[in-house]
């Protein structure tokens, strides 16, 4: 199960430094935007975790995280952003169903926190859709219909 963590922000400086803090806990990668940021889920994919900043060019981040989604529905999705715009952040949260949205500057404390607890929720992601798919399967391969659940009569 991945433990991969991606930073997706046009800010080099705090990409590093997120790498750099976070590195002996965490597996880290970065892009610094959007196209990018999906171009290493296409190829090192997927990823626990993704954590995108807002504003970026090109591909913003709620438009970005929307993409996760729809390429990795496992994948925890937070937004880091010091923008406060209360309807872009509406938007990520609703279209990209963020897991977290975090603010900067954001302490290392309250990253690693968050980062944990996603980890976390990334494992119950991922064990829920294999128990879903488990699901399915026997109901494919089971004999003569029989699948379906027995009829229970209500006394």
């Amino acid at each position: 199960m991945s433990k991969q963590i991606l930073f997706v922000d046009d800010d080099q400086n705090l990409l590093d430094s997120f790498a750099r803090i976070l590195h002996d806990e965490f597996t880290i990668e970065t892009a610094p935007g959007g196209k990018e940021g999906l171009a290493l889920i296409h190829l090192f994919g997927p990823f626990a975790i993704v954590i995108s900043d807002m504003r970026m060019p090109g591909l913003d981040g709620a438009e970005f995280l929307a993409r996760v989604r729809e390429l990795s529905p496992q994948t925890v999705r937070m937004l880091l952003t010091g923008y406060k715009d209360l309807n872009r952040a509406i938007t990520a949260v609703n279209d990209g169903q963020i897991f977290r949205y975090l603010t900067k500057p954001c302490s290392t404390e309250e990253m690693v926190s968050a980062i944990r607890l996603g980890l976390a929720q990334y494992r119950e992601n991922v064990e829920a859709a294999e128990l879903l798919k488990e699901t399915r399967e026997r109901k494919l391969n089971a004999p003569n219909g029989s699948s379906k659940r027995p009829f229970l009569a209500v006394k």
